[in-house]
């Protein structure tokens, strides 16, 4: 008589810990990763495949306005950091993604694309306070710099971030022609947790038993 109240309990507290994950990773949301919205860009004259302008969603205070995006492979659109996130001065191209939801680690991925031989770049996460950006004052989180030997696909982990911290990511160039595609920013709840919420699941079932 008691297995059935005992498997609904379980379950229903399963359906807490994955929707609360699931919600979790919702709360973090980058608009335009794949810069294939092509709003407020305009074809580059002359350059098949480029366009000129910033990428819809996305801010830099570059003055150079040409040779931004471009389409690379039949359709699939980049961003080219040489003109949109110049290190000198340093103009990141960079997008505020939310608030996190839940203390946890927030993960950052992207694809590289080497449009020179040689290229060195960096990603970042960054605390996205209100008022703050990569080209005034913001609350670095976790940065890293890349290069031709590097790989194209790449992720980047900020740990142990506080809940409702906004978070924001940026790119820049430093040599060479690097650009990206593929960009997403996801929360991970701690993994502590987690671990609470199976123990307290075990004790329930333990006590459910006896």
């Amino acid at each position: 008589m008691k297995i059935l109240p005992t498997f609904l309990h379980t379950l229903l507290v399963l359906v807490g810990l994955l929707a609360a994950a699931d919600n979790a990773k919702a709360q973090l949301l980058l608009t335009n990763g794949n810069f294939q919205d092509l709003t407020g860009l305009t074809a580059q004259p002359g350059s098949p495949g480029w366009y000129q302008g910033v990428p819809a969603g996305w801010s830099s205070s570059t003055a150079n306005l040409n040779f931004n995006v471009i389409d690379y492979s039949s359709g699939n659109l980049g961003a080219n950091l040489e003109t949109l996130g110049p290190s000198s001065p340093f103009t990141p191209l960079y997008q505020s993604a939310g608030l996190v939801p839940s203390t946890g680690n927030v993960t950052l991925s992207f694809n590289i694309l080497g449009f020179s031989p040689t290229y060195g770049m960096a990603a970042a996460i960054y605390n996205a306070t209100p008022g703050g950006s990569p080209m005034t004052t913001w609350t670095l989180l976790t940065s890293a710099t890349y290069d031709e030997t590097s790989g194209s696909f790449q992720t980047l982990v900020a740990p142990n971030i506080t809940a409702n911290t906004p978070i924001g990511v940026a790119f820049w160039q430093f040599s060479g022609s690097p650009g990206i595609d593929g960009v997403s920013v996801v929360p991970e709840p701690s993994t502590s947790l987690l671990l609470l919420g199976a123990t307290a699941l075990g004790l329930l079932i333990r006590r459910r038993r006896r």
